[in-house]
């Protein structure tokens, strides 16, 4: 396994503090648009993440 860019490991850890940052919202009741943004923002979080990752091939 390819050793993680600097670039990966920032968008995991994103994704993970925005993944914790929404449970907490969902249980304060917060409102659905905002949900929304954040489920979203974890998403193209982890999208970056792979899209990141190194050539795995002779491109």
């Amino acid at each position: 396994m390819a050793k993680l860019r600097p670039l990966q490991m920032r968008n995991i850890a994103a994704a993970v503090v925005m993944a914790i940052a929404l449970v907490a919202y969902l249980i304060i009741g917060g409102p659905w648009w905002v949900v929304l943004i954040m489920v979203a923002a974890i998403g193209l979080s982890i999208a970056s993440a792979i899209l990141n990752r190194p050539d795995q091939g002779g491109r």
